[in-house]
């Protein structure tokens, strides 16, 4: 087990592109890491831009709201956003859990965190439901890995 191939695999699960569903085949089938290790490493790491963005967005909307043209723009994207998980939103928390536990490009940890935080949800009040999400999605990529080791 090298260590630049456990720095590899955080680094695909931290990247918004990639997150779990990239870091565990990588980890496994390019590594040759024992899944037993990647999976927790994958979802820890994965959890670590939930605290970048709920942390550092708040901080820099208020320090970017003080221009007028920052705050007409991001007035138009947070309405637009709202719109677009108006979905998700209709089903509360849960939209969220399901949002970043499918294992689909776009649907993840950055995004269902950047959703939770435009749509207006509190740090602590959506944490729980995005880890939910981290947790299902590693399962099924976890799943579907040993699944694929076998053939």
């Amino acid at each position: 087990m090298s260590l630049q191939g456990v720095f590899r695999v955080a680094l695909l699960a931290f990247l918004p592109v990639s997150e779990v569903r990239g870091a565990l085949p990588y980890g496994v089938f390019v590594e040759k890491l024992p899944l037993s290790f990647v999976a927790p490493l994958a979802f820890v790491v994965n959890l670590t831009p939930f605290f970048l963005v709920m942390g550092l967005l708040p901080q820099l909307v208020r320090l970017f709201q003080a221009s007028a043209w920052f705050d007409r723009l991001f007035s138009w994207y947070t309405t637009h956003a709202q719109r677009r998980f108006a979905t998700y939103r209709k089903y509360g928390k849960w939209g969220i859990l399901l949002f970043v536990g499918v294992p689909l490009p776009f649907t993840g940890v950055w995004t269902g965190t950047l959703a939770a935080f435009l749509v207006g949800f509190g740090v602590w009040e959506i944490f729980p439901f995005v880890a939910g999400g981290a947790a299902l999605a590693t399962g099924l990529v976890t799943l579907l890995v040993f699944l694929g080791k076998g053939l």
